[in-house]
């Protein structure tokens, strides 16, 4: 009969299903974690009163210093500086320039994944890009897929991260919409949280 193991934490009789190697050393020996790990960041920007749809704050992510931000008139792709600090974009009928989000305080929650969550995301983002685009050259720029319930900011950001297993919205609600406060709320108690960045409005 094999030997019982107790939990050291619940104290529950526990079984033994399997035994693996996880550090190439001896027990006796320092470990070092092995696992490869990626990071996106999320921006949460605060709220503006005056703003259409900003009332409740905006939500970006962050992929290898590239931002996918999901506007009302376009899901917009740019460099993580410009995003923040303003200059010019490209659009899908043509280019623009913005000021950057620098009016208004926000807060980056860096959080890790496995090289092969990072591509998944990154391959998600970019299909809702290109989605959205092909709408608006369709209809030239007179529609966009936006949408306040299923379609916003906070929801696509959600929607990539739960697609990896990213808990990213309150479980005891429908799935959408996602507020960004709900979603800052739930990354910031996720264990995939590494760090906190603060981007102080100038």
């Amino acid at each position: 009969m094999e030997k019982q193991l107790r939990s050291p934490s619940t104290g529950k009789t526990l079984r033994k299903v399997d035994t693996r190697t996880l550090t190439p050393v001896s027990d006796t020996s320092e470990k070092t974690i092995t696992v490869q790990r990626e990071f996106v960041e999320v921006i949460f920007g605060d709220s503006r009163i005056f703003s259409l749809g900003s009332q409740w704050g905006h939500v970006a992510i962050v992929v290898d210093d590239t931002v996918y931000t999901r506007a009302h008139d376009e899901y917009v792709v740019m460099p993580k500086n410009i995003y923040l600090y303003g200059g010019e974009i490209q659009k899908t009928l043509k280019d623009r320039t913005i000021e950057g989000q620098s009016y208004r305080d926000s807060i980056g929650l860096l959080l890790w994944l496995s090289p092969q969550e990072k591509r998944k995301v990154e391959a998600e983002l970019k299909r809702r890009v290109e989605q959205d685009r092909q709408l608006i050259r369709e209809t030239n720029g007179t529609r966009s897929s936006y949408s306040l319930l299923d379609n916003s900011c906070s929801t696509n950001v959600a929607d990539v991260l739960e697609l990896v297993g990213i808990l990213a919205h309150d479980p005891r609600w429908p799935p959408t919409p996602v507020t960004p406060a709900e979603l800052l709320a739930a990354l910031g108690k996720s264990r995939r949280l590494v760090k906190k960045n603060f981007y102080p409005k100038r």
